[in-house]
């Protein structure tokens, strides 16, 4: 196997925390953008592309999880008062649930 491509200057992320969408015609893998708010960055792996930016949270990232159709991300902030679901590519909220 070789490498396809890196993405550079990402935070720390102790946890690991990251997702790979399901469904082959929209292929993105999400992951923090920040290691002090809840900055999501979008990055379409067919393309090898960042896509968009998400402020989702003003905390830290806790959790992410597509749909099946990998067109909504749901995320959760670190103080887990709020799950907000935003619109995939383009970053818009759709949804926040307290």
């Amino acid at each position: 196997m070789k490498v396809l491509h890196t993405i550079r200057d990402t935070p720390s992320n102790p946890k690991g925390l990251c997702c790979l969408s399901v469904n082959n015609d929209n292929s993105f893998l999400v992951y923090p953008g920040s290691s002090i708010t809840g900055e999501v960055q979008i990055f379409d792996v067919t393309t090898l592309n960042a896509v968009s930016t998400i402020n989702a949270h003003d905390s830290p990232l806790a959790a992410m999880a597509f749909n099946s159709s990998a067109t909504k991300l749901a995320t959760a902030s670190s103080k887990g008062t709020v799950i907000r679901i935003f619109s995939v590519p383009d970053g818009q909220k759709l949804f926040e649930f307290r």
